[in-house]
């Protein structure tokens, strides 16, 4: 960034960039911009709805444009990939809501933010915690306000443009970070939790319950066995419904997928390629021209060491003469042709070793020895021709146990001492015992320390499908979408060419993905612009083809009988089976005045519980059930009670006895506990608040 480049030539500084480059990303416009942000005057150009107003498509497109633009002047060399751009336009939109709705709610409130409060926390007596990180000196580790005021001096001076642009970004996200701390503490300092609100917390975790229960759970009637007619079924929706609204908009999308991965004939024109370019790369005068237009990659020059190459070719490539050919290999879906373009002895040596590490489990002297012990009884086996890296996934301790010990290969004086000059005084096949700060260590030299390093042209190419494979692909997911017009006929083709459908039950409007399959946005958008029965086009998504039909639509705040029918049918069921157990538990306590009785009658054991607290109502054989508890605190020891439908199972039981909870004289931790708990979900949950209290409509996902 050129503000941090221009800080660190002007005054010295190694300025840590971390918290100003998070805070400039987040600014588009100035705070105080006259600039209109809403525009468009129809559904079809609207981006959202902010506070009754629509955000149009043009300037929200253009106010994006800023920001990108913002993110290429800063990282010039970054390429701006989807993810990227769909962060920037997260951003653009919180910008818009943070200008919009939140200005008005400052205005009505009287927050403001004055110049010699922005004063203040750039070089006064409150300064930003971003201002001192990235104006402290990493020698000296202080911070002189005197630095920034240098630096603003010379932003002025020197007629720096960009670097005053830049700069203005930065205090408008201080002005509206100053704005964000006020509304949160005020909104913050609105909170309260009573005493009473406390004691409540403290007895509901300390107040205990002891008694013996019978549980009769839902799961030992078979679902089979209740008969659930569609009209019941509606009869139930129509009696929960609030029960069944859906919390966010969303889709039910069934799709088949077209794999256009290459076939055996595009495997073979890469063989054939890779035999031909052998043979061409070697008669090569120039192997830097010759691997810029003969392969996928461009000429790497730089001279690397053994460690740098795939282990299948490094002996050959660190042993032939300049202008041999190694290859073709095949690796990883790619043909890759090596040539010896250079070879340079480097300054230090560069070593494989394998090692096997014994940690010390102790300070003292007498287990640094058992330690050493160990080691040389391994090592006694090892030189008797025991496998190494079999040994080493035995008994090492580290990391590389699960590589055999495999230290792969490393540049001289980058392990320690003692470890560096074991291995580079010894030769290949050589075993030693070496102690370090880290333990005992049993090394294995795997190759011959070497200063060689080679530059190679690199051949390679993919093995993709060819342009006859892709229409061929292409083509038979075009017919299948010309023949699928509904619903209906999407599934009895699938059904007829018996391919595989996927299904995904929720495909929310902001997703980017499929289940099994991302970067499959454009299916998302058209899949929430489109109708229940409509197919899709073919979408190609990474290397497959796409054909999708949406199956139902959920709509936030309602609740529709055929996208809940599922949860109905297992709720009705479950109320259905709870209507016979209740039966059952009523005619087994007929004439009983004990627990035993009764589970001698219903033949279900007796589960003693003793320590329930009703913050974690948690019950043996059954598990969480939250309704039970809350019945179970609320219900005299000593009588035999029942039947109680819970969320789990119908229960019968008897409280031996309640704990009540030791009395304490002061419940302010209990009471602090609370209260942070409540400003924080204040905190992060208050702009949710405001999108539904003001109707905030998003409808990015139309577009983008």
């Amino acid at each position: 960034m050129a503000i941090l480049t221009k800080i660190r030539n002007r005054s010295g500084l190694a300025v840590g960039f971390v918290g100003l480059a998070l805070a400039l990303f987040v600014i588009s416009d100035a705070l105080n911009s006259n600039t209109a942000i809403f525009g468009g005057k129809g559904n079809s150009s609207t981006v959202g709805e902010i506070a009754g107003e629509k955000v149009g498509i043009k300037l929200f497109q253009q106010k994006y444009d800023e920001q990108e633009q913002i993110m290429k002047d800063r990282n010039p060399n970054q390429p701006i990939d989807d993810n990227t751009r769909n962060q920037l336009r997260d951003q653009v939109w919180n910008q818009l809501l943070q200008d919009n709705l939140m200005a008005k709610e400052y205005k009505e409130l009287g927050i403001a933010v004055s110049n010699e409060e922005l004063e203040d926390m750039i070089y006064g007596d409150n300064i930003n915690a971003n201002i001192i990180q990235s104006f402290t000196d990493p020698k000296t580790g202080a911070f002189d306000k005197n630095n920034v005021k240098r630096y603003l001096k010379q932003l002025t001076d020197n007629g720096d443009e960009k670097g005053k642009k830049q700069w203005k970004q930065y205090e408008d996200y201080l002005v509206q970070d100053a704005f964000t701390r006020k509304y949160t503490n005020l909104i913050k300092k609105g909170t309260y939790v009573t005493s009473l609100e406390a004691k409540n917390l403290y007895t509901n975790r300390t107040r205990t319950a002891e008694l013996n229960l019978l549980a009769l759970p839902y799961n030992q009637i078979a679902d089979s066995t209740i008969n659930a007619e569609e009209s019941d079924l509606k009869s139930y929706f129509r009696a929960n419904q609030n029960k069944y609204k859906e919390r966010e908009n969303s889709r039910k999308v069934e799709f088949v997928v077209w794999d256009f991965a290459p076939t055996p004939d595009d495997s073979a024109v890469a063989r054939k390629w890779a035999a031909d370019q052998a043979e061409q790369f070697k008669l090569a005068k120039n192997d830097t021209v010759y691997a810029d237009n003969n392969g996928d990659a461009k000429f790497d020059p730089i001279a690397k060491p053994r460690g740098s190459f795939p282990e299948e070719i490094v002996g050959k490539l660190f042993s032939d003469s300049i202008g041999s050919v190694i290859g073709p290999i095949f690796k990883d879906g790619k043909y890759k042709i090596y040539k010896i373009s250079g070879v340079k002895e480097d300054t230090i040596y560069y070593m494989h070793a394998s090692h096997i590490l014994f940690k010390v489990d102790g300070p003292t002297a007498e287990d640094t020895l058992k330690s050493k012990v160990k080691a040389e009884e391994v090592l006694r086996n090892l030189k008797n021709g025991a496998d190494f890296a079999v040994t080493a996934s035995t008994f090492g301790t580290d990391g590389t146990k699960d590589k055999g010990g495999d230290l792969g290969w490393f540049a001289e004086g980058q392990m320690v001492p003692e470890f560096n000059k074991a291995v580079k005084e010894g030769t290949k096949g050589d075993l030693k015992l070496v102690k370090t700060q880290f333990g005992w260590h049993i090394v294995k030299i795997t190759d011959n320390k070497s200063k060689r390093l080679v530059c190679a042209g690199i051949l390679e190419r993919a093995i993709e499908p060819s342009e006859q494979t892709l229409n061929r692909a292409f083509n038979d997911a075009s017919q299948f979408a010309s023949a699928s017009t509904s619903a209906d006929e999407f599934d009895k083709n699938v059904a007829e060419r018996k391919l595989e459908k996927r299904i995904a039950e929720y495909v929310r409007e902001t997703d980017t993905y499929l289940p099994g399959y991302n970067d499959a946005r454009s299916v998302v958008q058209w899949a929430n612009t489109a109708n229940i029965g409509d197919v899709s086009e073919v979408f190609t998504v990474g290397d497959k083809y796409i054909i999708a039909v949406v199956k139902d639509i959920k709509e936030k705040d309602k609740a529709s009988f055929e996208s809940a029918k599922t949860r109905v049918e297992a709720d009705y069921r479950k109320d259905k089976k709870a209507e016979q157990l209740i039966e059952k538990a009523k005619t087994a306590l007929e004439g009983a005045t004990t627990l035993d009785a009764v589970s001698k009658k219903l033949n279900t054991p007796i589960v003693p519980t003793s320590s329930l607290n009703l913050e974690n109502p948690f019950f043996a054989n059954v598990g969480a059930d939250n309704v039970f508890g809350g019945t179970v605190f609320g219900s005299t020891a000593g009588k035999l009670s029942g039947p109680v439908k819970g969320d789990a199972a119908v229960y019968v039981f008897m409280i031996n006895k309640f704990n009540d909870a030791p009395v304490i004289k002061d419940y302010a931790q209990y009471k602090s506990e609370m209260d942070n708990g409540v400003r924080q979900r204040m905190e992060y949950g208050y702009l949710e608040a405001l999108k539904d209290i003001k109707g905030v409509k998003d409808f990015r996902f139309k577009f983008f």
